[in-house]
């Protein structure tokens, strides 16, 4: 296959990689990079996270391992995400109004259990923890049922009660109505009833009794001329009658008010039962605006200067959370989480606003029929009095946000939150996806105290209250607790899927590592960890070939990759992270991130000692261009755009001494005084600050010596134990230049390689620098070191040639067996202590490849023992590359056509042409084990959005790396009770009176079985999970009392209704072949439906007649 050498002082090192069987490319793992992120889910009880895209993809993330990616047809953009808790079910809403249902209990992988087709968009979807019926708004304004169990449509339908209310109450507006006035815009299910339900049209709200098929309350927030409201006194109708669009809803926790966001950014405050006027309608910094000012409204209208109109931004999204952190059933301190409503000049983000408990202890036991009395009304605005507020800013607009409970889905997912997901915008059409701490260290809520002990404590408060001394100290004890606070909260650290945004990679470089250096990096004893913990079901990989006992025959991995917002992060690619079985489950993700070897670049750039020497927009327009890694030394060089090149070093228990201090040269920077963020294990050495322009290549050895060329032909070498310039060589740039023909003549050093060897005119092994210029003329410098320690460049280098345009990294010196001959400490120490017998200096042979061809050289100076070119027929040559396995080295040059061109060693004789799969025109990362990276980028942003982890010996090595088989539904799993209504009052005091909640809420069965109807069909096999009294115990005061509209007994009702079912389901089992009688029960469904819509419009008609008489709009 080719001719053999001659040559008896080097042997053939390729001979075992002769086989062409050897060699077989493939791609290992595709780890995507979701870039367009357009919303997301959470469920709680499993702990699974799911995001979708705007290109219809679906990713699901669980306990390590567990994924699943999902692919909707179309490619259509996912605008609504939801988990079913009740039946593990995942919802999804595209752009083409088609609802897709997957079942998560299926093993393996989701099933797709149900697409079905909406005529109008749907605007909303809303479910329960505690029955299997999805509500679906649609833009008409009706609500439909989905039944997710029997995958079928529930004949139960709210018909637009937004539009019946408007057809009635039309004569006495005041105001124009809107066109979207009847269009709901968000559905939220009672949070302690099931049997009631929110629903947000644009023009109000409307509070809608399931089993009486009525509207119990229509909440509508007008502004009279002269109110400010959202927008302020500069507003354009300020002296007319307004009613703000409804944008958003959020309910209490106790569920006995909830606010509203509108479109000109206020938040209206309601109680359940008052629908006449809300108890405060606020923005995020102002109170009131729904009541006029007449002190202010004169100075407005009698000024004579042109009013410039205020900008704030609508209401776009609301969530209320409770916690538990009281005993007293009616909770304790809540947050209001507030997606809009800030001005045009404020900074985007979400504004988290801490409001007081609402558990009033002092009110007069009230009279059911008399309404809201005052008493709670007056106790509901105390709790809305902000006890503190925080923004989480945002680097670009935020579109979205979630809160993740901790393990309770009830109350719209908003109960006892420990993170907060955001989206926003980025560049372009690229989506940033963040996590956060939840709530905020400044707004997190205090225990609250037993209502017993409130009296008691009110009178000890009395009692001390002469005692100024304990006075004192308790301000002072409070005062050092508000000072040890961070009001900043953690950053969590998302799986790297959703590395997007300003977290979006630009690039990377994958090593293979030695065990001793592997297990000093992956050590996390020391470190705090900040990831987002996903729990939800168990991963395992299937060994059908036995391929799982050769992972442990791979070599150790790290990927470090770069990024937009000045971050360098490594992540362990090592093949054992997959050893696992049904029994043992993967307890790694993989790739498994390393955060505790984070880098973050601003740290330094924003320092001082940085800073000075910059220009002012550096910081904005600092850009990493490359990685250099140095194993055995651990230490780490960021390359920037902009020609700066940083040093980082593993930590090794040193302390900063927190003073900077002046290096004897002008080109360093020392940063050794800058404290490292806690946890981190890289700390910034120096930095090195040559100003002249880009950089052209980089030298990083193991053995403390930095060397840099510049575009401009500069050259510095750095003793980094000082920091000291050993070197500046400035004969490459034009004013080194001594002839004219010379400064037209660029020759750029482009290549700079360190080895420890010998020469062939002095053989003794020396530390050497290989200093390659465009051309392929070659400097070689001896680094000396003298009696005092110091080291320096001895003068007038050895010069040889090389194959001219060099590759980046395409520079080798290996020994006669093939071993690397790098400057390691052990090559130090030889150099330091060469051997007296001249037989035991190993030989070097030097490898270097240039744009034409590559070729082989004894003793770096000496005899050829190979070359060859590249030709045309192979394309162009973007890496080599040299490959050690099975005892074997050979020389790899990597194509722009996706080809692995193999050359054997020393000799350069072609073995083979491997064609590899492509999806790039990206230059591959490549190791010298045969794996490489290669990198999909998104256009026109240049992030990337693919990483293919590929291979050039996919032999009995892929099956582990497949997709792991998963099961998300763990037999464990219980989803608590539905929470109970509670009294406004202590339950001793108001245990009558509770407001529109029935007097004993329905089940989530009982749900099911009225909005189903008497012809629901079988269900599939399903068990319903079943509560955990102990785990989740129910609230104490839950004692109630009649309903304030109608004396329908709802247990009654939904007893009826589910014997009816049973007697159905009995009948259909022994008739289901007869077509002609389903037919016709499903015509007496439809019958039924119209029946109850007539009864629904006759009992709307009689409210709006006593809302009339009452007076709607209090003027």
């Amino acid at each position: 296959m080719f001719a053999r050498h001659d040559n008896k002082t080097f042997n053939d090192l390729s001979a075992e990689l002769n086989d062409e069987q050897d060699w077989q490319a493939g791609i290992l793992r595709r780890l995507n990079h979701y870039l367009d992120v357009s919303t997301f889910a959470y469920e709680p009880v499993s702990g699974l996270l799911a995001i979708g895209t705007a290109s219809g993809l679906i990713h699901i993330y669980g306990s390590p391992g567990v994924e699943a990616r999902l692919e909707i047809s179309n490619h259509s953009r996912i605008k609504l995400l939801q988990f079913s808790s009740s039946t593990l079910r995942l919802l999804c809403v595209d752009d083409q109004q088609r609802l897709h249902i997957w079942d998560l209990t299926a093993s393996n992988k989701p099933r797709l259990q149900k697409i079905t087709n909406y005529r109008q968009s749907v605007n909303a979807v809303a479910l329960s923890p505690s029955h299997t019926h999805a509500f679906v708004a649609l833009s008409n304004g009706e609500v439909k049922t989905y039944d997710l169990l029997c995958s079928w449509h529930s004949p139960y339908t709210i018909i637009n009660l937004w539009a019946m209310y408007e057809k009635i109450s039309a004569s006495g507006m005041p105001y124009s109505m809107e066109p979207g006035s009847q269009v709901p815009i968000e559905v939220v299910i009672h949070p302690r009833d099931l049997n009631l339900l929110f629903i947000a049209y644009g023009g109000g709200v409307v509070l809608s009794d399931l089993t009486q098929r009525s509207m119990q309350h229509a909440y509508e927030m007008l502004l009279p001329p002269g109110a400010p409201g959202g927008l302020g006194y500069t507003s354009l109708d300020l002296m007319t009658h307004r009613r703000p669009s409804v944008t958003a809803l959020a309910v209490h926790p106790a569920g006995h008010f909830f606010a509203v966001g509108h479109a000109d950014g206020s938040i209206a405050f309601w109680a359940v039962e008052d629908e006449d006027k809300p108890l405060i309608v606020r923005t995020l910094d102002d109170i009131d605006v729904n009541l006029v000012d007449a002190t202010k409204l004169d100075e407005i209208l009698s000024s004579k200067e042109k009013l410039i109109p205020e900008e704030r931004e609508p209401i776009f999204k609301l969530a209320w959370s409770g916690f538990s952190n009281s005993s007293d059933p009616r909770g304790g301190d809540t947050t209001l989480t507030v997606l809009g409503g800030l001005r045009g000049d404020e900074a985007p983000g979400i504004t988290v606003i801490l409001f007081p408990a609402f558990n009033p202890s002092d009110v007069t036991p009230p009279d059911p029929q008399a309404g809201l009395p005052q008493q709670i009304r007056t106790a509901m605005q105390e709790s809305l009095e902000p006890k503190d507020a925080y923004t989480y800013y945002t680097k670009g607009v935020p579109q979205d946000f979630l809160l993740l409970p901790k393990n309770n889905p009830h109350f719209s997912g908003t109960f006892d939150p420990t993170a907060i997901l955001i989206l926003y915008d980025h560049v372009g059409d690229i989506r940033a996806t963040e996590a956060h701490q939840f709530p905020p260290p400044s707004c997190i809520p205090m225990p609250s105290p037993e209502p017993q002990a409130v009296a008691t404590a009110t009178v000890k408060d009395a009692e001390a209250a002469d005692d100024g001394e304990d006075l004192l100290s308790q301000e002072l004890a409070s005062a050092l607790a508000s000072m040890k606070l961070d009001d900043d909260p953690r950053q969590l650290q998302l799986p790297a899927s959703l590395w997007n945004g300003p977290n979006s990679i630009l690039g990377g470089t994958l090593y293979a590592l030695e065990k001793s250096v592997y297990e000093i990096l992956v050590d996390a004893r020391d470190f705090l960890d900040q990831s987002l913990h996903l729990r939800g079901g168990v991963a395992w990989v299937e060994d059908i070939q036995g391929e799982m006992k050769l992972l442990k025959l791979q070599p150790n991995r790290i990927l470090i990759t770069y990024h937009r917002n000045l971050t360098i992060r490594f992540q362990d690619l090592t093949a054992r992270l997959l050893l696992s079985s049904d029994t043992s489950p993967l307890t790694n993700a993989f790739p498994n991130p390393l955060p505790a070897l984070t880098i973050n670049l601003t740290t330094i750039l924003a320092d001082p000692a940085v800073a000075t020497r910059a220009t002012p927009k550096f910081l904005e327009e600092a850009r990493i261009q490359s990685v250099q890694f140095a194993s055995e030394s651990r230490e780490c060089g960021i390359i920037l755009q902009t020609g700066e090149i940083a040093l980082y070093r593993l930590a090794h228990g040193e302390t900063p001494t927190g003073i900077a201090t002046m290096s004897e040269d002008k080109e360093l920077v020392s940063l050794q005084h800058l404290h490292p963020q806690p946890g981190d294990k890289f700390h910034p050495i120096f930095m090195l600050m040559a100003g002249r322009g880009a950089v052209a290549a980089v030298g990083l050895s193991d053995i403390g010596f930095l060397a840099a060329s510049y575009a401009d032909g500069s050259l510095f070498v750095v003793d980094m134990r000082g920091p000291t310039i050993i070197l500046r060589d400035m004969s490459g740039t034009r004013a080194g230049k001594q002839s004219l023909r010379h400064r037209r003549e660029e020759d750029p050093v482009v290549s700079l390689t360190w080895t420890v060897t010998g020469t062939a005119s002095d053989p003794t092994p020396r530390i050497l620098l290989l200093i390659i210029r465009s051309s392929g003329t070659t400097n070689i410098h001896t680094i000396t070191r003298s009696s005092t320690g110091s080291w320096s460049v001895k003068e007038n280098p050895e010069k040889t040639d090389a194959a001219s345009h060099p590759l980046p990294g395409g520079s080798f010196v290996i020994d006669a067996k093939g071993n690397g001959m790098k400057a390691s400490r052990h090559a130090l120490a030889t150099a330091l202590a060469p051997p007296s017998d001249p037989s035991q200096v190993k030989r070097g042979i030097w490898i270097n490849a240039g744009a034409r061809g590559v070729r082989c050289t004894a003793d770096i100076t000496g005899e050829k023992l190979g070359r060859a070119e590249w030709g045309s027929k192979i394309g162009k040559v973007e890496q080599v590359e040299v490959v050690h396995k099975n005892s074997a080295t050979v020389l790899v040059a990597y194509t722009d056509r996706r080809q692995a061109v193999v050359y054997s060693l020393p000799f350069l004789e072609h073995l083979h042409t491997v064609q590899m799969e492509q999806s790039s025109t990206e230059p591959l990362s490549a190791d010298g084990t045969g794996d490489y990276i290669e990198w999909v980028r998104h256009n026109p942003s240049g992030l990337i959005r693919l990483a293919n982890y590929g291979t050039l010996f996919d032999i009995r090595r892929s099956e582990p790396y497949a997709t792991p088989d998963v099961l998300f539904a763990d037999e464990t799993r219980v989803v608590p009770p539905q929470p109970q209504p509670v009294s406004v009052g202590p339950t001793s005091l108001l245990s009558s009176w509770i407001g529109s909640i029935t007097s004993q809420a329905m089940t989530g069965e009982q749900i099911d079985t009225l909005l189903a109807g008497p012809d629901r069909p079988m269900p599939q096999h399903f068990e319903r999970s079943k509560p955990h009294a102990q785990e989740f115990p129910l609230s104490a005061g839950t004692s109630v009392g009649a309903s304030s509209i109608g004396t329908i007994n709802a247990r009654e009702i939904a007893n009826s209704a589910s014997t009816a079912a049973n007697d159905l389901y009995n009948r259909l089992g022994s008739a289901l072949s007869e077509r002609g009688e389903m037919l016709g029960q499903l015509q007496e469904s439809f019958d039924s439906l119209e029946q109850g819509s007539r009864k629904m419009l006759v009992q709307s008609k009689t409210l709006a007649a006593k809302q009339t008489a009452k007076g709607w709009f209090g003027f």
